[in-house]
Parts: C-alpha cells; structure tokens; sequence
C-alpha cells in the first residue's frame, strides 16, 4: 500500500526552502519601505527643552537679559522728553520644519532669541525730537542697517517727499506741526558699530528696530510672538519653548498713549544669543 509523501518527504523541505527563500528578500523590501513611510511620517521636532535649559544656553540667555535690560534703561535716560508706557519681553528657543509638505522633515538649527520692547509716548516737534533720536543712538553706537537712508531723520525725508494722506493727528494735543501734514509712520533698523554685518540667517547677533508713529499708525514693533485681533499668544510653531514672555499688546499701548500724547516709539531689542544645528540631513 503507497503512502502518501506530505511535507515530509524531500518535496516537501525544497518547498519550504523555496518560499522561505521568497520570504526573505520579500520581507526586507518591505520593513525598508515601512522604515521609509515612518521617517517620511515622523515629523517629531529635534529636543528644544534640552537644549533650551542646557547650562550653556541658560549662561547665554542670563547674560543676553543682563544686556538688553541695561541697553533700554540707557536709552530711556537718554530722552528726558519721552514718557515710559512699559516694556515687553519674549525670549524663546525654536526650531522650525523646512520641508513640511512631502517628504521628511528636515528641522531648522535650533536658535534661542530674547526680544525686549520698550515703549515710550512724547510730544513736541516730531523732526526735533527725531534728530534728537539719532544723535542718541550714534552716541550709544548703534548704527542704521541696510541702505540709505538708515537714520530716522533721513527715512522721515524720503517718505514726506514720496507724499502721503493727510494725518488725522494734526490738531491732536501736543504738536506743533501744521494740520494736514502727513502723519509719521516709520521705523528703521540698528546694529552696534562693533557688529560689522547684519544678523547672518541663523547666526548670533542683536539689532535694534526703532518705530515712531502717530496716529492712525501702530509703531512696528518685534515682539517674539503673536498680536492678531488684539490677542497676544506664544509663537505656535511647533517645537517652540518660551524661557520668559512677559507680553504687552503694541496695540493696545498705542491706543492708549494717543489719548494723552500724539507720538509712540517703540525701541524692539532682539538678541538671537544661542544657536544648535540639528543633526545632519539625510
């Protein structure tokens, strides 16, 4: 009587070798294109905390509040004729997702950055008082970026020559300018003389961005986080970790200033103090 053969016999081990060696690459090919899916998934930020409260990064952050406090009280006794409405402060380290479509992630170096915004209302004649301001800031050697004019005092001329609406601040308490005249609305950006270029993209360094304004304006003012629809909010992109955030709403300072003065200035400190790079693309 034949008995059958089963999975025993010689057939059956040249079977299991040969799906067991279909198997194999099989499964390879795909745990690579689930580790693909994942990495191309995986949009998990680098660890700002880490490096955010890191001895070195906390050393750079005492020291960058340490400056920037002493460069705003020193521009505040520096204008007698100004009135101080406050200061706001946001420091902050972040990172951002410069593919965040297709693709995986591939994250920003992470960078720690201190914004401080000191807010002052005055009166008086607007193009005294701004070229009070620029001698003040020479003196104290920060120095206009970009290109000309990179004064106060100069980007004021160039917009009264390219015209304007009449302000509606002319006959506002305290100015001596003749109604009609158009209504001051500038800013312009600042570097210490001993910083010989602008802040490189991801780089260390301060600059200063002053803004003058009257009304209907709102002073320019950089104040690391968001101010929509008279809401303040941290930044939220994601990855962010805020060290302090003392806030104020630029708005709503202004608002309040042009009941009793006509002019605002907004001194906006930034001090990018700590920068990591990520870990290397892929």
């Amino acid at each position: 009587m034949d008995h059958p053969t089963g999975g025993n016999g010689p057939a059956g081990a040249l079977t299991r070798g040969c799906v067991i060696a279909v198997l194999v690459p099989v499964s390879l090919v795909c745990a690579l294109v689930l580790r693909q899916i994942h990495h191309t998934l995986d949009r998990t930020p680098p660890n700002v905390g880490a490096f955010a409260h890191s001895a070195a990064t906390q050393t750079a952050d005492a020291a960058a509040a340490r400056t920037s406090s002493a460069g705003l009280t020193n521009l505040t006794a520096a204008l007698p004729w100004a009135v101080p409405l406050g200061t706001s402060v946001a420091d902050s380290c972040q990172t951002e997702d410069r593919n965040p479509f297709i693709g995986p992630a591939r994250w920003a170096p992470i960078n720690c950055v201190r914004s401080s915004v000191l807010y002052l209302a005055f009166d008086g004649n607007i193009r005294t008082h701004l070229r009070q301001l620029d001698a003040g800031l020479a003196e104290r050697e920060w120095v206009g970026s970009g290109s000309s004019p990179n004064t106060l005092t100069g980007t004021a001329t160039w917009m009264s020559q390219a015209g304007g609406e009449p302000s509606p601040a002319g006959s506002q308490q305290g100015s001596t300018e003749p109604p009609g005249s158009q209504p001051t609305c500038l800013s312009t950006t600042y570097g210490p003389a001993t910083q010989k270029h602008d802040i490189p993209h991801g780089g260390l360094g301060v600059r200063l961005r002053v803004a003058v304004a009257e009304l209907p304006c709102t002073p320019r003012a950089e104040t690391g986080d968001i101010q929509l629809g008279g809401r303040l909010e941290k930044a939220a992109v994601g990855g962010t970790v805020y060290l302090a955030w003392h806030p104020l709403l630029t708005d709503a300072v202004s608002r309040s200033a042009y009941t009793t003065h006509r002019y605002v200035v907004a001194f906006s400190l930034v001090d990018r103090y700590a920068v990591q790079s990520t870990a290397p693309e892929d």
